[in-house]
């Protein structure tokens, strides 16, 4: 593993850090450096003095809670070379400390870099303004979000003197490129998003963490992917440094710490039947507790590593904090992490939960999407006690794990003892069993499970979110086993009721969407999702979420619609949040992305991660796509499926896979397979066939699409055929293909490869425009040639995105050296003459270079070449 101490603190934050240095170089004065505890302040801090050593006289001054009781006690280095008793002059300790710095910087600036400026006396903080005001130095402070220093310092950023720069938390992503950096190797998007949730984004925590968790076999290298074996444990260095951090305290605040930790916050009236209020407003002031919300509550403070604290702790400690508590404490006050902790802590020690009490902490972890709590919860209630309401939630879990055989066993030993009339649990629970015997190959017929639920209703009816449910378990069956005809007319009537709740009217609407777009109506469908407003502000739960956003991308890329689909993705990526999409952590997603577009690179490093994790834990059987992918990739680089070591076993499903996972497979198994061209365009048009008499024209589409690449005239003629049944911009534009390729007409294949690059299309946009340019090819009138360039500009710009989609780094990696940095140099610079004389060598050598550069990365000339390399 890599020495993590060079990189953890500045994952993300490189930009700051250059702004930061630049500003300081052109005379600016400096920066306050605001963060919570653990963020990466000193590092940021350091690497900044590093940074600027060669332009600075650089002084480390460090606050301190003892230093902050004596004036002048930060600068004490400082003031002893200087005359005694001069501290007793203010006056005269500015203008000797000025002269001594010069003197010592010997014509350099001075930089004074203060960690824990918010723990520096008054006195201190005095001295720093004036000789700042004064010109005499600059400035780097490191210092608490709740910096309360005092009015010296505070007014130089008021007055725009000092900057101020807030160091943020890590974001997922950028806990997955520190972990990557310190192991030198791909981490799976679950094992970081798990590091980063435990870690609380702080890289102190995930620098220590990642290191221990490799120690313990709990992140395991897999085939060149690091991926989570088993849920991570604090340990090792860990838990010295949250034991450092608690041993700043005395023993009644570290046991009410301790306390918080374990059960992840309380009321203030419970806070207070523990430690006096001083003891409270003590802990706030120094940022290890917060005090807010309804109530108040008490927590510990964000970046304090609650959950480390607590599986820090030894189990016997754990149960003598709660053999005291346990009697102040009220379930049925407590809000739903509180809850979740406190069930947590009195299993842990040993201590069984409350029935109500484990059936609502089940219930709060599988709303997080914590299935692995939820059905320790549920399981901590003895099995002949384990009410209705329980099951369900004990189900829930099974599903979300994909333990399907399990829950269809839970289901059939509590069938008999069901109560119809609990309509809120019974409903739910016969429509998560007729999902499992759907998706379980010779598990049983799920119609006459929701036959039950029709058959027992109530006189008065079911709430309006019930029959929705059920409706949306029909409606998604049939779609799943790609039947959507039939559900439409009762989906549109569903979406008007008026009476749902918006979680609900969500998941009716994307299920609407998603059907539609099965049967060809692609505007319809697009026109629904994109109602639907920013996908960060849809109102669902992290249980919800993984079905809502799997719909939508799904109904994307049916819609051919890949350049929406990807900024889909980036609208959670950038704001490092990834919803799972069938169990995969996002992985999955981006690498059929990145193949529907012809990014092979990039489809190659999304299923690194992701086949990787797969294999750990696959809770949706989505490993035979996966590897039906991989097998692609292999293709495209020359390989075929038992060149590259795919065992047949591998494509064999555990579940019956939905109508769009049967149809991707089908379709990326025909474009790997070891066929000739005339063989694979025959199997890609029966396809089509089969699909259009099944009512799914979006995949007729595709199939035909696919064969239309290859200049397949009997797809071009299918496609003119099926577009009337197809609305929105990727059946006209394939309609526009098609009609160019069967008149040769190269105006029609040159407009539809444009549009087809608009929508991310760009295999499709590279067969148009070189078909278009082929016809072209002897033409002589002007005109033809001007179209014949457009038509070279769009392959090349299509081939372009579909080879460097990996950024700057993996497009210069193409290059020998000598490539890229003439091809930097070509970007940089005004002429080849300029190049050659920097390079000694003549003008026309330089020209025969670059044009080698130009062909391998597909530019045409150096405004391209900028694109390519920005």
């Amino acid at each position: 593993m890599k020495n993590a101490s060079n990189v953890a603190d500045l994952v993300g934050r490189a930009a700051t850090l250059d702004k930061l240095c630049e500003s300081l170089t052109a005379g600016g004065a400096g920066a306050i450096i605001l963060g919570r505890a653990g963020v990466g302040k000193t590092a940021f801090l350091r690497a900044a003095a590093d940074r600027l050593q060669a332009d600075f006289h650089i002084v480390y001054l460090r606050g301190s809670a003892i230093s902050a009781q004596t004036p002048y006690s930060a600068l004490s280095v400082l003031i002893s070379e200087l005359p005694e008793s001069v501290a007793d002059n203010p006056l005269r300790l500015l203008q000797e400390l000025s002269r001594s710095l010069a003197a010592k910087a010997r014509g350099l600036r001075v930089l004074l870099a203060v960690d824990n400026a918010d723990r520096l006396d008054r006195s201190t903080c005095m001295v720093l303004s004036q000789l700042l005001r004064r010109g005499s130095i600059a400035v780097l402070a490191a210092a608490s979000l709740r910096w309360e220093a005092g009015d010296e310092l505070l007014d130089l950023w008021s007055e725009g003197l000092l900057e101020r720069l807030e160091l943020e938390a890590l974001s997922e992503r950028q806990t997955r490129d520190l972990m990557q950096q310190m192991l030198g190797g791909t981490v799976s998007s679950l094992a970081a998003g798990t590091m980063w949730r435990e870690g609380e984004g702080s890289p102190r925590y995930i620098r220590l963490m990642t290191g221990q968790q490799v120690l313990s076999g709990t992140l395991m290298n897999r085939g060149g992917v690091w991926v989570r074996t088993a849920p991570f444990i604090p340990t090792g260095d860990i838990s010295e440094v949250v034991d450092t951090v608690l041993d700043r305290l005395d023993v009644r605040e570290r046991r009410f710490v301790e306390i918080l930790a374990l059960c992840a916050g309380m009321p203030m009236d419970t806070a207070l039947g523990l430690v006096p209020s001083s003891v409270i407003d003590l802990l706030e002031e120094q940022q290890v507790i917060e005090v807010g919300g309804r109530g108040p509550r008490v927590a510990l403070a964000a970046g304090t590593g609650a959950s480390i604290i607590a599986e820090s702790m030894a189990p016997g400690r754990k149960r003598h904090l709660w053999e005291e508590v346990s009697s102040l404490m009220d379930p049925a006050a407590m809000e739903p992490a509180e809850l979740v902790s406190y069930v947590s802590w009195t299993m842990a020690c040993g201590e069984l939960p409350a029935p109500d009490d484990a059936r609502r902490a089940a219930y709060e972890a599988n709303n997080n999407a914590d299935g692995r709590s939820a059905l320790r919860f549920a399981r901590a209630v003895p099995s002949d006690v384990r009410g209705q309401e329980l099951v369900l939630e004990e189900l829930r879990a099974l599903y979300a794990l994909g333990d399907l055989e399990e829950a269809v066993r839970v289901f059939q030993r509590i069938e008999q003892r069901l109560d119809p009339a609990r309509r809120s649990s019974y409903v739910p629970l016969l429509l998560l069993h007729a999902r499992a015997l759907s998706r379980l190959p010779g598990a049983g017929d799920p119609a006459p499970v929701l036959a039950a639920i029709e058959a027992t209703r109530p006189e008065a009816g079911d709430t309006a979110d019930h029959e929705a449910a059920a409706v949306l378990v029909k409606a998604s069956l049939a779609a799943d086993r790609g039947n959507p005809g039939g559900v439409h007319t009762e989906l549109a009537q569903l979406a008007a009721d008026r009476r749902l709740s918006p979680s609900t009217r969500i998941q009716v609407r994307v299920l609407q969407a998603n059907t539609l777009a099965l049967s060809g109506q692609l505007h319809e469908a697009l026109e629904i999702v994109e109602g639907l407003g920013a996908p960060l502000e849809y109102p669902v739960t992290a249980r919800s979420s993984e079905e809502v956003c799997t719909r939508i991308f799904d109904t994307y890329l049916l819609a051919g619609e890949l350049e929406r689909a990807a900024e889909f993705v980036r609208a959670f990526d950038e704001a490092g949040i990834r919803p799972s999409y069938h169990g995969s952590a996002g992985e999955l997603a981006q690498a059929l992305l990145a193949v529907w577009k012809g990014q092979r690179a990039a489809a190659a490093e999304a299923l690194a991660g992701g086949v990787g994790q797969l294999a750990v834990h696959d809770p949706r059987d989505m490993m035979p796509l996966a590897r039906t992918l991989t097998a692609w990739i292999h293709r495209q680089q020359g390989q075929n499926s038992a060149d590259a070591g795919e065992p047949a076993e591998s494509h064999r499903p555990k579940f019956l896979p939905d109508s769009f996972r049967r149809f991707q497979i089908s379709y990326f198994s025909i474009l790997a397979g070891d066929h000739d061209r005339e063989t694979c365009c025959r199997l890609l048009r029966t396809e089509a066939i089969q699909s259009e008499g099944e009512g799914n024209t979006a995949y007729a589409l595709h199939f035909l699409a696919a064969a239309l690449r290859f200049g397949d005239r009997e797809a071009a003629a299918a496609i003119l055929r099926l577009h009337r049944d197809t609305h929105g911009r990727f059946g006209t534009l394939l309609r526009e293909y098609a009609a160019g390729l069967l008149q040769a007409d190269p105006g029609r294949l040159t407009a539809a490869a444009r549009g087809l690059g608009g929508l991310g299309q760009h295999q499709l946009c590279l067969a148009a425009a070189r078909t278009a340019a082929e016809l072209l090819s002897a033409g002589t009138a002007e005109e033809d040639r001007r179209l014949a360039r457009t038509a070279r500009d769009l392959a090349n710009s299509s081939l372009r995105r579909m080879e460097h989609a990996g950024g700057q780094r993996e497009t210069l990696a193409e290059l020998s050296e000598f490539e890229a940095d003439l091809a930097h140099r070509a970007v940089t610079m005004a002429t080849t003459s300029q190049i050659a004389r920097e390079l000694n060598l003549s003008p026309r050598t330089i020209e025969w270079h670059l044009g080698k550069i130009f062909a391998k990365l597909h530019v045409s000339g150096r405004a391209e070449l900028a694109e390519v390399l920005a």
